[in-house]
């Protein structure tokens, strides 16, 4: 299914019912008060869209599990995140993302598993989609908290909406929602995210030289706008930066990704290599979590590095670092905010028709490359001083 087919669909058909059932439910509680929720024995999570979301949130999921120890939960989310969500959850409700059928009918065998036993509460961590909000609605949870979006259908589908700050990052807003559930004011805390072991044994599978570093270079940004893209040359121009501080460098990308990533890294020269399609998201956690520093663009490995804590070099455009910026210490954000910057943003369905990318070719390849070399040598001198262990 392709995701722009899908953003309209919801755009479009979810803001429909979301006003029809807006409507229903007005008139229902103009007839009849809802009675009080008394307890939470049914907690409802839903965030369809996103590794680097999930990655992100999987604190947030543990503060609420801690708020509310007695609730079962059940987690709802696209087929792929599972790996991230399944101990999380004493139930995950996937959602294949194609073909269309197959989407709308686990949709819609969602909502029909939560009608036989409701949730009390139901989170919906989607920023603009209609498709959580109808799901939770449809599947008759009491109390449904979720983001306020000015002049949006679904916020007539929540009880309780929470503005998604605009100028704090993502994950912010995150706690944001579940503290509006009862999870106490705190700060975000990035983490509570390890490698599996069968995702270690991806990562051994690719036999790795055990006593050299090891950088990452993630040129892909999946399948939503190639526009969040850096160029090839300015990934090959780190990733060989960095192979010339001695660190082993892997080109990481998934099997759509392929052809790009070995572009990359046959430029980037003999010492590079590409690892694109071998793992899966387990082996990329791991892979991750093994890793020195991370060279990527605006896309999914930068939030699992933020909860692995693995320095990051970020490349934003399209996208703002201050909603969606590396989190782990010593990262930094390449972004040059030009007058139609950020143009993926919630009120444009996360879509943009732009041609031209000028807001990634303004970033230099230079400046990166010369901060993935002090990075590097940052890291050495730490591995060095702690006598070489973790490597």
């Amino acid at each position: 299914m392709s995701i722009t087919l899908a953003k309209r669909l919801d755009r479009w058909v979810g803001a429909a019912w979301a006003r029809g059932l807006g409507a229903w439910d007005g008139l229902c509680e103009a007839v009849r008060t809802p009675a009080p929720v008394e307890e939470v024995r049914r907690l409802l999570v839903i965030k369809l869209w996103g590794v680097g979301n999930w990655a992100l949130l999987r604190p947030v999921v543990r503060d609420l599990r801690e708020r509310h120890p007695s609730a079962r939960l059940t987690v709802l989310t696209l087929a792929g995140n599972r790996p991230l969500v399944e101990d999380l959850a004493d139930e995950v409700l996937l959602v294949r993302p194609a073909p269309l059928a197959a989407a709308a009918l686990d949709l819609a065998r969602a909502a029909w598993r939560l009608r036989r036993d409701p949730p009390d509460l139901a989170l919906d961590f989607e920023p603009f989609a209609h498709a959580g909000a109808l799901v939770a609605r449809l599947g008759r949870a009491a109390q449904r908290v979720g983001f306020a979006r000015a002049g949006r259908a679904r916020d007539r589908l929540y009880t309780v909406t929470v503005p998604m700050r605009g100028e704090a990052h993502v994950a912010r807003s995150f706690r944001d929602l579940a503290e509006a559930a009862g999870v106490l004011p705190g700060p975000y805390e990035p983490g509570h995210l390890q490698p599996s072991a069968a995702g270690r044994a991806q990562v051994e599978a690719l036999g790795l030289p055990a006593a050299q570093g090891l950088a990452l270079v993630h040129p892909g940004s999946g399948d939503n706008f190639p526009g969040r893209r850096w160029s090839e040359a300015g990934f090959a121009a780190v990733a060989r930066t960095l192979a010339g501080e001695g660190l082993c460098v892997l080109v990481t990308g998934d099997a759509s990704e392929a052809a790009l990533c070995q572009r990359v890294a046959a430029a980037a020269g003999a010492d590079v290599r590409s690892v694109a399609g071998l793992l899966g998201l387990e082996g990329l956690v791991a892979l991750v979590a093994r890793a020195r520093l991370l060279a990527s663009n605006d896309t999914g490995p930068v939030h699992l590095a933020s909860a692995l804590g693995v320095s990051t070099l970020a490349l934003y455009g399209p996208n703002t670092p201050r909603l969606y910026g590396p989190l782990a210490p010593g990262s930094r954000a390449f972004y040059r905010a030009l007058p139609c910057s950020p143009c993926l943003t919630a009120d444009s369905h996360r879509s943009s028709r732009c041609r031209i990318f000028t807001c990634m070719a303004s970033i230099p390849v230079g400046e990166v490359a010369e901060a993935a070399r002090r990075l590097a040598r940052q890291h050495g001198t730490a591995h060095a001083a702690s006598g070489g262990a973790g490597a």
